[in-house]
């Protein structure tokens, strides 16, 4: 009679896509939601959603990507930003500068773009070192090395002429 309770999750699972634009379908404006999304077709604006975004191969966004995360198996004309991963499938394309915690392109998809690496939290971004030498006494630059070579290279001498034009002499 008195079962144990389970609370439902207020978001659809990680699987479940909650909104499909069909491959006939042309969005322009901003979209924004917290589901997960599928682009069969195409949108022209802004993406600003809380969970998945799958472009799939006939998918087109034109537009900026703000999401959990990104697959991509059409094409992305845009920058992306994700909270988890990006996947660029072998049929995809992203062009655009991308700022997200996992990266990972297979064979055959094409990335145009820069990427960013969201450190983990707790991790500390290491510094280039810098190193800053002063010359050392009896050190010798590049620049010297190149004029002493230019000082001491043999000079090329004159064409000798050939054994048949000294024998007629």
């Amino acid at each position: 009679m008195f079962g144990v309770m389970r609370k439902r999750d207020e978001g659809p699972a990680a699987g479940d896509i909650e909104t499909v634009i069909g491959k006939n379908t042309r969005i322009q404006g901003e979209v924004s939601g917290t589901g997960n999304l599928r682009i069969d077709g195409e949108i022209e604006g802004e993406l600003k959603l809380s969970g998945a975004v799958i472009v799939g191969e006939t998918g087109m966004v034109t537009g900026n990507v703000s999401a959990r995360s990104l697959n991509v198996s059409g094409t992305v004309h845009g920058n992306a930003r994700t909270e988890e991963s990006l996947t660029i499938h072998s049929s995809g394309q992203l062009i655009g500068d991308v700022q997200v915690n996992a990266f990972q392109i297979e064979d055959g998809g094409i990335f145009k773009g820069r990427s960013e690496m969201n450190p983990r939290a707790g991790i500390e971004l290491k510094a280039r070192p810098q190193h800053v030498s002063a010359p050392q006494e009896g050190a010798v630059s590049v620049e010297d090395l190149a004029k002493a070579s230019a000082k001491t290279a043999p000079r090329t001498a004159a064409p000798m002429k050939s054994a048949a034009k000294a024998e007629k002499k």
